[in-house]
């Protein structure tokens, strides 16, 4: 009897094991951002001691907690670090240095966007944007293009998708005479815009959500209407596309 309820238990916990395992495997994937101040002094001077260099003076970072309950912080200075729990508290596990591009235009920035990206349920990427900006006479254009790097756990990054449309605003003066700004209405520019939103849908496949709007003034020689487009695109990360598959006719690489 003693043999039986020993199979039993072994069997219960097996189960339940396994439902824990289906659980936790099923969890949706979710994206992340960094942020500010969410960690106590305790924990700030505990991770300090580990990472030196980024609670140098002047260092600001920023912090999150992904499902597996592993802390990532991203510093000022581009470095990220994720530590792992153990029974001792927070020990560090891989650390990744980001190289961006330094330029003297200020028409051209590089950044990470701080916000963690996940890959599977144990592999994150993050983005890095180009940001552009144009000027014309009476308007200009904002240009946002992002690469996705993964996080290898050696301290390296993988680039698997390189220059994707971001976001893109733009204004083209319309009105040029009097009589111009009386027709318009107070609408002087013709104007357009870009977006997009990532959706993680299982792993290794994300959803690109782009919308794009064009709004035309009244008195626009450019011979354009006013609309709203969008277009949904699974993205399969093992092969991304060089390029995403959105309308040439949005024009939204600016004077490139």
């Amino acid at each position: 009897m003693q043999n039986n309820k020993t199979g039993l238990t072994v069997m219960l916990l097996l189960a339940i094991s396994t439902c824990l395992s289906t659980i936790t495997s099923a969890a949706p994937l979710q994206i992340v951002e960094f942020k500010k101040g969410q960690l106590s002094s305790a924990e700030q001077k505990q991770l300090c001691d580990q990472i030196k260099d980024f609670c140098q003076q002047g260092v600001q970072w920023r912090s999150l907690k992904t499902a597996d309950g592993h802390l990532w912080m991203l510093s000022g200075r581009n470095d990220i670090a994720r530590f792992k729990p153990t029974a001792t508290g927070l020990k560090l596990d891989s650390k990744w240095s980001i190289v961006t591009v330094a330029s003297d235009d200020d028409r051209h920035k590089q950044y990470i966007f701080p916000k963690l990206f996940p890959l599977t349920q144990q592999r994150y990427a993050i983005a890095i944007l180009d940001q552009y900006s144009e000027m014309y006479s009476g308007g200009g254009a904002g240009i946002e293009r992002a690469s996705f790097y993964e996080l290898e756990d050696s301290g390296n990054e993988r680039v698997f998708i390189k220059n994707y449309p971001f976001s893109f605003n733009r204004m083209i003066r319309a009105c040029f005479s009097e009589q111009d700004y009386e027709r318009s209405k107070g609408k002087c520019h013709d104007e357009d815009s870009l977006s997009l939103d990532i959706r993680p849908i299982k792993p290794m496949l994300w959803q690109f959500r782009y919308r794009y709007s064009l709004d035309v003034s009244p008195v626009s020689d450019s011979g354009e209407k006013s609309f709203k487009g969008s277009r949904n695109l699974n993205i399969d990360l093992n092969k991304a596309p060089q390029q995403p598959d959105i309308p040439a006719s949005w024009d939204y690489a600016g004077m490139e």
